[in-house]
């Protein structure tokens, strides 16, 4: 090699010298990776100070936003013109549902109030002080407004059933592309789903044995026909509905299906928890409307949802008859249908349909619901997924892929914000939360899609697999829900809103902010982004073991942005913020070390509401140990409470065999290579004049180097390259 590289003459030789020491001195120079001299180092000597960092936090004054201390009724957009009565109520008068809400828990005095006007109460909804009164004339509502305590006369809501991949495109189900949840340990076992829909086929083979309990809240108003010769339904979670209508069966399948098929051989067609129990809560019948089949009394579907919703909440903590106790209550509610609002504008979470959601996830159950099918021109939201606390799900078209790359939003899949309730916090108008998969989805087959079994003839879905394929964030929805069945099997002491944050800090972002003046990350198609349900399970844990649970502030933010390495040292940036007070410190640990702060941009401003300001943690990784290092960060809130910890991966460079300086072993070994292959390269331009170089007693190895490449997004990969 040194004869080709070298030549015969001296002239050729001594250019060659020149080449050839050019392209061996490169690599070695390029290997030594000095630290930079503008900085300084800090107490822990891992950490460094860079020029232009500070370790004072910048100040934040006006953070959070302003409440509105008015009551609900008082700032409805519902009511524009603040007399008591939906507007959608006063355009002329006809005949349509009504129902009527107190600004106080509803009474003897008022149903007797009811009674001597000559109405019939349909149902009082307690959870929110609620009365329902059927079909009447629009030109009543004046005279309801005027009774005692009731602060809105409302119109009922049109209800809408928004009706192999799946599975592993959530992460659920590890693939070949990506971690699955179940990876974890995890897959929805003792969790309880209340699947609120057209009733479940739970003898399908992918769903026996999940049914812990059921309710008929069709039958609460007896005017069904199998209604009326069953002589109604029992309110102790003892009735196992059917599902005439196939929406149910599907949605449960999505959630929590075992894949059996008929023949007892096991498919791919997994629900994402299929661990999980059933408290299946009938709500629509085999149309999907409500009772005799058909849409002329869909103020009955209302009625019934209304009714069966309020079930949950009053029977959440029971203990089922002939259940384990690790069965016993509801833990999740699964809504794969919304209610459309009669205003211009959409719902803005102010109707007692969106308010009943609020208040199961206050009483510690957790609900995902679908954000509704009216595509990107949609006029806003429509009510229960405009619900103000609940988890609001968008669908994505996957391609028939588990590869998320490819993933983009559903063309029918609503689009955000809600309607702002004017209570002055924006974030509640961030609707959706995340999205799932929603298209194309193979479902678990119901008794009624069969062609020859009939639910009311005795027959039942158990000789049934899966058919069909269908689209909708009904589809999106259970997906999420069985996602959060296998964060509470993780983590059992997780409230309702640290299951909607993990949610949304770990979902994979997708599309520009659309609302950057709140929000970084938000965007109206993808909402937070796309539910990553190996990650969300993953932080459930860290949760639990470093006993964190209940502890966290989900209101104080911290993301990381960006983690790169460059002469040596590895730097973690991100954002964080406030929502509702200042941020007193961004702090660090690796491995699960000492907490220390993170640096700060110098003269940064004093920050408004909503405001994000920059921290950095830059780190010198030849003082850490050789592979891979975990690096989380938290933010502290004003009071001293931690946000949520985000987390990124470092390679560590120091083989703990010796005490790594400014130059360590490494660096002095390579410039002793750099000074060895200078004194050949001179030796040879210096060398006698005519004399032939001896090739034969020349012996060159070149040195072989090991780098260590760092992934800065997701986990680092090990890679090396030899110069010679």
């Amino acid at each position: 090699m040194l004869r080709t590289c070298f030549g015969d003459t001296m002239q050729t030789r001594r250019l060659w010298a020149v080449l050839c020491l050019t392209v061996l001195m490169g690599p070695l120079i390029g290997s030594l990776t000095v630290p930079p001299s503008d900085y300084i180092r800090l107490e822990n000597n891992v950490q460094i100070l860079p020029d232009g960092q500070t370790l004072t936090i910048p100040e934040q004054d006006g953070w959070g936003w302003i409440v509105d201390e008015r009551p609900w009724w008082e700032r409805s957009a519902l009511d524009q013109d603040r007399n008591k009565v939906h507007d959608s109520l006063q355009e002329s008068h006809f005949i349509t549902g009504i129902g009527i809400s107190y600004g106080a828990d509803v009474n003897q005095g008022h149903l007797a109030q009811l009674e001597q006007m000559g109405l019939r109460v349909v149902d009082v909804i307690e959870s929110v002080d609620a009365v329902l009164l059927g079909m009447l004339n629009t030109s009543i509502v004046g005279e309801l407004a005027a009774l005692d305590d009731v602060v809105m006369v409302e119109r009922y809501g049109e209800i809408h059933l928004y009706g192999d991949i799946q599975t592993p495109a959530v992460k659920a189900r590890n693939s070949t592309l990506y971690p699955g949840a179940w990876d974890l340990g995890v897959s929805g076992d003792g969790v309880v789903v209340a699947m609120v829909d057209t009733g479940v086929d739970n003898e399908h083979p992918g769903l026996s044995e999940k049914f812990v309990a059921g309710y008929d809240a069709v039958c609460f108003v007896h005017t069904d026909p199998t209604c009326v010769l069953a002589g109604g339904r029992v309110e102790d979670g003892s009735y196992d509905p059917d599902d005439g209508n196939q929406h149910g069966t599907a949605c449960m399948g999505m959630a929590a299906a075992t894949g059996i098929d008929a023949n007892g051989e096991q498919t791919d067609f997994y629900g994402a928890a299929p661990d999980a129990a059933l408290v299946d809560v009938r709500i629509g019948t085999d149309a999907g409307a409500g009772p005799f089949e058909n849409y002329l009394l869909s103020q009955e579907f209302y009625e019934s949802a209304m009714n069966g919703l309020q079930w949950i909440i009053d029977h959440k903590d029971d203990a089922w008859a002939g259940a384990e106790e690790s069965e016993y209550g509801i833990d999740i509610i699964s809504l794969s249908w919304g209610i459309t609002s009669h205003e211009a504008g959409g719902s803005d979470g102010s109707d007692m349909h969106s308010r009943i959601l609020d208040e199961a996830m206050i009483a510690g159950v957790v609900v995902s619901v679908a954000a509704g099918n009216d595509g990107p021109d949609n006029d806003g939201l429509s009510g229960m997924g405009s619900s103000d606390l609940s988890v609001t799900v968008g669908a994505t078209d996957d391609i028939n892929t588990i590869d998320r790359e490819d993933d983009t939003i559903a063309g029918y899949s609503s689009r955000g914000p809600r309607r702002d309730n004017a209570d002055g916090n924006p974030l509640n108008e961030l609707k959706p939360e995340v999205t799932a998969p929603g298209t194309n989805i193979i479902q678990a087959e119901a008794c009624v899609t069969s062609g020859t079994c009939n639910n009311f003839l005795g027959g039942d879905a158990s000789d049934n697999g899966y058919t069909g394929r269908g689209s909708g964030t009904s589809y999106a929805t259970p997906a999420v829900s069985g996602v959060m069945a296998m964060m509470i099997e993780a983590n059992p002491d997780l409230s309702p809103a640290e299951i909607k944050e993990i949610l949304k800090l770990t979902a994979e972002r997708r599309g520009g902010p659309s609302a950057p003046d709140v929000d970084p990350f938000w965007n109206r198609d993808f909402g937070f982004g796309m539910v990553d349900a190996y990650a969300a399970v993953s932080m459930a844990f860290d949760l639990k073991y470093q006993g964190l649970t209940g502890e966290v502030d989900v209101t104080t933010q911290v993301h990381i942005t960006e983690t790169n390495t460059s002469n040596g040292i590895t730097t973690v940036t991100g954002l964080a913020w406030g929502q509702v007070s200042a941020v007193s410190s961004v702090e660090y640990r690796i491995d699960g070390g000492e907490w220390t702060s993170a640096t700060f941009d110098e003269g940064a401003e004093t920050l408004g509401a909503f405001a994000r300001f920059n921290w950095s943690v830059a780190l010198d990784t030849s003082k850490l140990l050789e592979g891979n290092r975990t690096v989380e960060v938290r933010a502290i809130n004003a009071e001293g409470v931690q946000s949520l910890m985000v987390a990124t991966t470092v390679m560590g460079g120091w083989d703990g065999q010796h005490e790594s300086e400014e130059f360590g072993f490494q660096e002095v070994i390579m410039v002793g290579l750099a000074i060895a292959l200078l004194v050949l390269a001179l030796v040879i331009l210096l060398g006698g004049d005519g004399d032939e170089y001896d090739a034969k007693n020349a012996t060159y190895v070149p040195p072989t180097i090991e780098e260590e490449v760092l992934d800065a997004i997701i986990e680092p990969e090990e890679g090396g390259e030899t110069s010679g």
